[in-house]
């Protein structure tokens, strides 16, 4: 009889529940009584050692440690990153000890973190690094949940087993060490899991995993998988982890290693060095028959060197070739052929496992096996309507990925939710509400059963656009065609391009498009306004696009892929490089783009709006009284792009010169928009504007040339800077009506009520 202590960290959730994680293991359980709760866990484990003549290694001597990290939340907007005002002080729980091979470890549990130190004197700093990775970029509602935490406190499992011996053997006394693969990779089966709710296991897959675990364990083969986004592809790949483990358990444990080819050559600061670090991790594969596991292979021919033929990939090659280490990775069709095309000899040696869909009638088999873990785990039900509903929404405006992945981290963020509100039940309310939510699309777009009324769409416009009534109309078209689900469903929702004068409503009609359809839920702005006549020059259509090779996206495809529901706003597209029109015909014809790095990103949930004054300023009539010719717009457009773009824009929508009484009606809705600001509004002041004030500010702030614009500059100059004066001046002034008027002096200020 051996005796084990494990580790476990708890915390009050309410009252009548405590939670409680295994450290170290993908454990976790609530239970109203703590002794319970502690019984439980050693049962459990008892339960498995007999079952698989295997237990975790516990960590010894384990202690907990508190460390204040300060994390400044952020929102990503349009036009950049832009912190909150405050910093918040989050209190992170770090249970650290000894391990059986003598390495520190340290386990950041409700992070689901976990790294191996050297020193005392590096834990706390390497602790605030680890938490602020994760809280990196995270909303305050996201934040929130976390902070609902009580206070963590640990306890302990002592759990009793015969033949600790047995045990011992089949761990492998004499196992070689790995300490580079230790400190630039991460081993697995992990001792924590990547989710609290879904479980990691590959269902309907288990012909794909005897298959790669065959290539893998029989034929010592190194193995691509291939297949859509959402596929399984990773979930195949942690289900033979554990029964690789199993197989090789008389021979010593074998593990697989996940790393990225920046981690592989991080901290490399001088010639030689990081090849030093890739060959000394060959040799520690090839002793201990350990496979490594590659995120990104596509980056291991373009890190390291000047090109494929120097990189990580090409310097590995030799020993690949001779089978002296194993590499698994899962990539995209496309992926696949920019390895091929940059290394075939790389490609070459490797087995090559196609993974395809699964069918309508296998998602939904894996759905009920989701719904049945949930409903065991956590006490929630998943009802059946609310399943089809999912399933639905999903497979119409989710295309970026593949099911059944896309369902089941959908359904996992809605049962997250659900658990953090205490609910019991998700219906169909719930799904729906969480889908507005990730797309900001609004429900009665959704919905069948809701009508879409042709005046409410248009009164909607017609207050946000003004003057426009010809395209307004066209705007609701594209509404009216999506909300009947006509729209071709392989590309952008719709591709639009707005001709007119500066000035005259074409970005606001944008805006008011993109508030309109992707509005209602996201945190992001989901406008995409991109200036076009930054990019005249091939070199800055890397910019855009991304360079061949590089880490990081360019500017477009990184922000579709951040809000692929979205409006793509092109300003000024004619002043573009012409290269970018080549580009943009792919996204057109089948919305979606793929980078340098084979990597698709998708359009067909994003409406796209390219603007242009083509035709307007060549006209003559472009003041008061004379229009510009929709015609002569029109045709200078077709005769600035080639037929084969031209004929892939669905609509070409002109915007008319404004008219006298519309630069009127403008100036009085940017007026009463006034009322909205903040500092009015904490004083509860209205403003009220004289008809002599409108002609004054229309006329001095319209431009021919560049019509409604400057009228926002004029205002402010004029009315606000003097409303702001008057405030400063009358602090106590609060609950009244100011009338506004323009007199021989200038602004006139009157007090009423």
């Amino acid at each position: 009889m051996e005796i084990y202590h494990y580790p476990l960290l708890c915390w009050q959730l309410s009252k009548e529940s405590i939670c409680a994680s295994l450290v170290g293991t993908d454990y976790e359980m609530v239970h109203s009584q703590l002794p319970k709760l502690i019984t439980h866990f050693a049962e459990h484990l008892q339960r498995e050692y007999i079952k698989e003549d295997y237990l975790p290694e516990p960590l010894l001597d384990a202690r907990l440690k508190k460390v204040n990290v300060n994390i400044r939340p952020a929102y990503q907007e349009e036009s950049g990153l832009f912190p909150v005002k405050d910093t918040l002080n989050i209190s992170v729980a770090a249970v650290y000890g000894e391990t059986t091979d003598n390495y520190s470890e340290c386990y950041l549990p409700l992070l689901d973190q976990h790294f191996y130190f050297y020193k005392q004197e590096q834990l706390r700093t390497l602790i605030e690094y680890f938490a602020r990775d994760y809280f990196n970029n995270m909303t305050p509602e996201a934040l929130h949940r976390y902070l609902m935490l009580g206070e963590p406190w640990l306890e302990e499992v002592v759990v009793r087993v015969k033949s600790p011996k047995k045990r011992r053997l089949n761990k492998g006394i004499n196992r070689p060490a790995t300490n580079i693969l230790q400190q630039v990779a991460d081993q697995f089966p992990r001792k924590t899991k990547a989710s609290r709710i879904a479980p990691e296991t590959a269902w309907e897959r288990s012909a794909l995993v005897a298959k790669l675990l065959e290539k893998l364990d029989s034929e010592r083969s190194s193995v691509l998988l291939i297949g859509e986004p959402g596929i399984g592809k990773t979930a195949i790949i942690l289900e033979a982890t554990r029964q690789f483990l199993n197989l090789n358990k008389e021979k010593g444990p074998h593990y697989f290693w996940r790393t990225t080819p920046q981690r592989m050559t991080a901290g490399a600061r001088y010639l030689g060095e990081w090849q030093e670090t890739c060959e000394t991790l060959m040799e520690e594969l090839q002793m201990t028959g350990d496979i490594l596991w590659i995120n990104d292979l596509v980056h291991l021919l373009n890190v390291g060197g000047d090109g494929p033929e120097d990189s990580i990939g090409a310097f590995m090659l030799p020993n690949l070739r001779k089978g002296h280490f194993q590499i698994v990775s899962e990539l995209t069709k496309q992926e696949f052929e920019l390895v091929r095309q940059r290394l075939p000899g790389f490609a070459a040696h490797f087995h090559v496992l196609l993974i395809p869909e699964l069918s309508k009638k296998q998602n939904f088999k894996i759905l009920n096996l989701f719904t049945q873990y949930v409903q065991k785990q956590l006490n929630i039900t998943l009802e059946e309507p609310a399943l089809n509903l999912s399933y639905r929404l999903l497979d119409r405006y989710w295309r970026y990925e593949a099911f059944p992945g896309k369902l089941i981290n959908f359904l996992t963020s809605c049962v997250n939710d659900a658990y953090v509100e205490k609910l019991k039940v998700i219906d169909k309310e719930n799904v729906l509400t969480h889908f507005v939510q990730k797309t900001g699309l609004p429900p009665f777009l959704l919905r069948d059963e809701i009508l879409l009324k042709n005046k409410d769409l248009h009164d909607y416009f017609s207050k946000r656009i003004i003057g426009q009534q010809a395209a307004i109309e066209q705007v609701c078209q594209v509404v009216m065609i999506f909300k009947s689900g006509l729209n071709d469903p392989n590309k952008p929702i719709a591709t639009l391009l707005f001709a007119g004068p500066t000035g005259v409503g074409k970005t606001a009609c944008a805006r008011a498009l993109a508030d309109y359809f992707f509005g209602q839920g996201q945190v992001l702005n989901p406008l995409i306004r991109l200036d076009m006549s930054e990019f005249q020059h091939p070199v800055q259509i890397d910019r855009l696009l991304g360079v061949s090779g590089g880490k990081k996206p360019g500017k477009l495809i990184r922000e579709v892929r951040e809000r692929p529901f979205s409006v793509v706003l092109l300003d000024e597209i004619e002043k573009a490089h012409p290269i970018f029109f080549d580009v943009l015909l792919n996204v057109m014809d089948e919305g979606i783009l793929i980078d340098s790095n084979g990597r698709v990103t998708d359009f067909r949930n994003v409406i796209l709006i390219m603007t242009s004054n083509l035709g307007a300023r060549q006209s003559k009539g472009i003041s008061f009284v004379k229009q510009p010719d929709k015609n002569e717009m029109s045709g200078a457009v077709r005769q600035f792009f080639r037929p084969e773009f031209f004929n892939r824009l669905d609509q070409v929508i002109t915007f008319q010169a404004l008219s006298a009484e519309t630069v009127k009606e403008i100036t009085r809705k940017e007026l009463a928009d006034l009322n909205k600001r903040e500092g009015f509004q904490e004083r509860d002041l209205k403003l009220k504007f004289s008809d002599k004030l409108v002609e004054y500010l229309a006329k001095t702030g319209f431009d021919p040339e560049y019509g409604a614009r400057p009228l926002q500059r004029t205002i402010e100059r004029i009315v606000v800077a003097k409303l702001a004066e008057f405030l400063l001046q009358n602090l106590a002034l609060k609950n009244v009506e100011l009338l506004v008027d323009w007199g021989r002096e200038g602004l006139i200020i009157f007090q009423k009520g």
